[in-house]
């Protein structure tokens, strides 16, 4: 793989670094649901949202290496992503491949506009990452499913209009082999959301309980039983890309900076520390552009994703912990405080980062994943 950039991917990149700098929210506006949902219509108004959807769904017309320049760009202005991020990767791409001509239509546009958030239902208490094991049921009754069960750590469930849920709908035969997908409105009667309230004070996760929720027949996506396949394929689609290493990059001049300014830079043993975390940072970028090869030349590697959130995760709480031990006593200072090192960032990305092992499949699964499916290792 060329690891340059073209002259008009150079040309690109300015555009779009130029664009982020005009239209970014303020970071006051940044927790208001009102604004993110102005800004994605902003990022989509410009032609950069979708752009692994068919162009007829009004898609980005950008190729695989400009969505890379622009990733990089927006985490380098520290911007944020769109707010509807899960339906755009998730969502979207599943009704694409597996939904009906109505249910394209009724449901692709809002998905890009941000008039509709979407969550969605794996997680459940007792199963975890074990999405297969999943209990909430969906009994046929006529035209409609009725739904009961509970959903956790649904990420936004607290402010999204729609549920892509995995049910069960049979017991018969393997557990993976009895689940399908709901498309369900969070307004119907018998749908409640508890937030879940984290060690950071934010309550970005939640319970979600359905009481006998009643949902048309026409809101199953694909067939009876093809649950499993959808999600497994959808979830292909979450790849921390060259994006990523920016991120880790930022973090590491912030370390760098802290222990420089308090003296530590020539300590034997906190060097050692720093050569880890670079080192590790340039694997991730590593990791990033294999990712991008893997893209552009047609290539699927859904097990390369597992390792690649196992690595970049636990890297992440990596720099947290190093950037709070570098404080030391001021590393227990909370964010805001123009009078503490660093602002206080580094406490609150700290707590945060506990979630990052957690979210999105557990760094256990993932070992497992990498062991049996990469590795070739046994299952015991």
């Amino acid at each position: 793989m060329d690891l340059d950039y073209t002259p008009g991917e150079q040309n690109f990149r300015q555009q779009v670094a130029e664009w982020i700098a005009a239209h970014a929210p303020s970071a006051e506006d940044r927790r208001d649901l009102d604004a993110l949902r102005a800004w994605q219509r902003r990022l989509h108004a410009a032609g950069f949202l979708g752009a692994g959807w068919p162009s007829e769904h009004g898609a980005a017309r950008l190729s695989p290496m400009q969505q890379a320049i622009l990733n990089e760009e927006l985490a380098r202005a520290n911007a944020p992503g769109p707010i509807n991020a899960m339906a755009i990767w998730w969502v979207g791409p599943a009704i694409i491949r597996y939904g009906t001509p109505a249910q394209q239509q009724r449901f692709l546009p809002p998905i890009l506009a941000a008039d509709e958030i979407w969550a969605t239902g794996y997680s459940e208490p007792g199963s975890g990452s074990d999405m297969a094991a999943a209990k909430c049921r969906a009994v046929r009754d006529g035209d409609s499913y009725i739904v009961n069960g509970q959903k956790v750590w649904t990420t936004l469930a607290h402010i999204s209009d729609w549920f892509f849920i995995l049910v069960r709908t049979s017991t018969e035969g393997p557990k993976w082999a009895g689940l399908s997908l709901l498309l369900i409105d969070m307004r119907s009667p018998g749908v409640e959301v508890k937030p879940i309230r984290q060690i950071t004070g934010d309550s970005e996760f939640n319970e979600v309980f359905l009481h006998d929720v009643r949902v048309p027949a026409a809101n199953l996506l694909g067939t009876e039983g093809q649950g499993w396949e959808i999600v497994t394929s959808a979830l292909v689609n979450e790849r921390t890309g060259i994006a990523g290493s920016v991120r880790f990059d930022q973090g590491f001049a912030r370390i760098l900076g802290s222990a420089r300014q308090r003296g530590c830079a020539s300590d034997p043993i906190w060097r050692q520390r720093l050569a880890d975390l670079a080192i590790k940072a340039r694997v991730t970028k590593a990791f990033g552009w294999r990712a991008m090869s893997d893209q552009l030349h047609g290539r699927i590697n859904p097990h390369m994703s597992a390792a690649m959130k196992l690595f970049t995760t636990e890297l992440s709480q990596r720099f947290s912990e190093t950037g709070v031990d570098l404080l030391g006593t001021y590393g227990e200072l909370w964010e805001g405080s123009a009078q503490t090192p660093d602002h206080g960032r580094w406490a609150y990305q700290f707590l945060y980062d506990r979630s990052m092992t957690i979210a999105g499949g557990t760094s256990e699964v993932q070992r497992n994943i990498v062991a049996q499916r990469v590795l070739g290792l046994p299952r015991k």
